[in-house]
This record gives structure tokens, C-alpha cells and sequence, in this order.
């Protein structure tokens, strides 16, 4: 089974976790007050936990955060085709319409009119 982060998908939820926390990494938050870099400090299927160093220097703060690996719902060849399918049978419906009309009222003859 895929799982899906952001617009990718992965073989394992593992490698899911890592794409998503990954995304994380290295961006500078706000924790008690202070500022701190966004580390990774454990991986796991169902968590994250980052550690939190700050700036300024000084001992990190591990935060825990849970994970869910979603299973991956992007757009396969089979949903295209059945896309490309529908399109085909709405411009056939609307083809059918127009035919059925033209023959019926004689629309676009010469002496329709609107002369």
C-alpha cells in the first residue's frame, strides 16, 4: 500500500513520515518565548518528534508530535481513463442534441427565417 504527502507517494509509511517531517526541518519557531530550529530527533510509523534547539544556544526541547500516513489517492491511468470516457460521452450527448434539432426544425437551412 502508497501513502500520500503533499502531491507524492511513498511505498511505506515510514518513508511518508520522513517526507513529512521533512518539510519541518530547519524552519525557526516560536517556544516559550524564544526562538528555536526545527530538528529531527525520532521517526516512527504512527510519530514525529523534533527537537527544538534554540538559537541562542542552549540545551534542545523534544517535542512529540503524532502521525497518521494517509493512504495515496492521486489520479491513476484508470481514473483517466474513465475521465476521457465521460468528456467523449457528454461532447456525443451535445452532438446528438444539435443533430436531432437541425433535422427536426431544419435549423441553418437557407430559408429558415431569419432573412
Amino acid at each position: 500500500m502508497a501513502f500520500q504527502v503533499g502531491a507524492a507517494c511513498y511505498g511505506t509509511a515510514a518513508q511518508a513520515a520522513q517526507a513529512a517531517a521533512s518539510s519541518q526541518l530547519g524552519a525557526i519557531v516560536q517556544h516559550g518565548g524564544s526562538a528555536h530550529v526545527v530538528e529531527l530527533a525520532a521517526l516512527s510509523d504512527s510519530g514525529i518528534s523534533y527537537a527544538l534547539r534554540p538559537v541562542g544556544g542552549g540545551a534542545p526541547i523534544t517535542v512529540a508530535a503524532a502521525y497518521q500516513a494517509q493512504p495515496c489517492n492521486l489520479l491513476g491511468v484508470e481514473d483517466g481513463l474513465a475521465l476521457g470516457w465521460s468528456v467523449a460521452g457528454v461532447w456525443l450527448a451535445v452532438y446528438a442534441v444539435v443533430f436531432i434539432a437541425r433535422t427536426v426544425f431544419h435549423v441553418g437551412e437557407k430559408d429558415d427565417g431569419n432573412t
